[in-house]
């Protein structure tokens, strides 16, 4: 079970294992609905799994290009 302190660690620093610090990490794929999203996450070193909880913090908006069927890219002077 991972402390507080480990769990205080690896979000300041999500590139390691928090149990073992290894950089060997498997990420699963991301699995979201409107309020968060989840990824599986282990550590090919010492074996240990865990999940990564996302949360939504900021929205900007986009244009959809409905031709493209793509967002259209800001320009550099918008959003300054």
């Amino acid at each position: 079970m991972l402390t507080e302190d480990q769990k205080t660690k690896y979000l300041g620093s999500p590139y390691l294992c928090p149990y073992c610090g290894s950089d060997e990490l498997s990420l699963g794929k991301v699995a979201a609905d409107v309020n968060r999203a989840v990824q599986n996450i282990s550590c090919r070193q010492c074996k240990k799994r865990w999940s990564n909880i996302y949360k939504l913090i900021h929205v900007e908006e986009d244009e959809w290009d409905m031709r493209r069927r793509e967002i259209k890219p800001k320009s550099s002077s918008e959003g300054e």
